[in-house]
């Protein structure tokens, strides 16, 4: 093959290189050119200057301040050609970071609601567990450790008979609690905080005069006598007006949200594959495509 050294070819396939690369460095270079320009304006500046002196209790050096915005500027350019080349697809960390902000600017559009008087009444209304002095009760336990015991929770039917003979029994021993056996004008939160929270929920429900049980907790088995309670009271208007406003913001946050990601899915729609609608099962996954 002779005419493979012919260098008349040489040169045109060296041509032919040389024109392809001009003409790839060309068009990018247009690319580049009608592209809009990576800005760094006021904003930018204020925004470095605050996340500086929060960190270094002082504001930057000229020097510094440059420094700081060759950074944001590499970082925005690097950001541009990373979209451009499609890297942010299929990124578990970047999607979650869009959903995060679009969340936070919902969220933010949702604060800046006023109700009118009337609506945080009514809120106030429809919501009392929100607003009100919880009850407290006094009360004395007798407590049976299944580590120590065979059967505590049958010692513990048993010492209830005893017990609902004479309320004032003192013979019935049962075991050491590291709480103790007395516990006065306690709320159901903080039994809950010690006990748990069916503990909590059972003893507060209970009436005073006699011993009832057994009430299971974390620790065991427990024998209760409710020795005085005083109810839960609202609290006026008036004085928790300001924790009303805070709850109806809150919850206009969470329906705006619901409203608007029903908005988003509908927009674009959901499709779940047979895969998915196999594992979630046939109710579940109409529900979540239709949410």
């Amino acid at each position: 093959m002779t005419w493979l050294k012919e260098p008349l070819l040489h040169f045109a396939v060296v041509g032919a290189i040389l024109f392809g690369g001009y003409s790839w460095l060309n068009d990018r270079h247009v690319e580049a050119t009608a592209a809009e320009p990576v800005r760094i304006g006021e904003g930018d500046l204020r925004w470095l200057k605050q996340t500086w002196s929060s960190q270094w209790l002082r504001e930057p050096t000229a020097d510094e301040l440059k420094g700081l915005v060759d950074d944001l500027l590499n970082e925005k350019v690097m950001a541009r050609e990373a979209q451009e080349m499609g890297l942010e697809k299929d990124d578990t960390i970047i999607r979650r970071r869009l959903a995060q902000k679009l969340k936070f600017l919902v969220e933010d559009t949702a604060q800046l609601a006023e109700p009118t008087e009337a609506e945080l009444r009514q809120f106030y209304a429809a919501n009392p567990a929100k607003f009100e002095t919880p009850g407290k009760l006094s009360f004395r336990q007798v407590y049976f450790n299944p580590e120590h015991r065979r059967d505590a929770a049958a010692d513990a039917t048993a010492a209830l008979g005893a017990l609902s003979a004479n309320v004032e029994d003192d013979s019935i021993e049962g075991d050491r609690l590291l709480f103790g056996d007395s516990f006065a004008d306690t709320d159901e939160q903080a039994l809950s905080g010690m006990f748990g929270a069916d503990f909590a929920h059972e003893v507060v429900a209970l009436e005073p005069g006699g011993w009832r049980g057994p009430v299971k907790s974390g620790y065991g088995f427990h024998l209760v006598l409710v020795t005085q309670r005083t109810a839960t009271t609202p609290k006026p208007f008036e004085t928790v007006k300001d924790a009303v406003l805070a709850e109806w913001r809150s919850a206009k946050q969470t329906e705006l949200s619901r409203e608007y990601l029903v908005e988003l899915r509908n927009k674009y729609g959901v499709e779940l594959d047979d895969s998915t609608k196999a594992a979630l099962g046939p109710g579940a996954a109409t529900n979540v495509a239709a949410q």
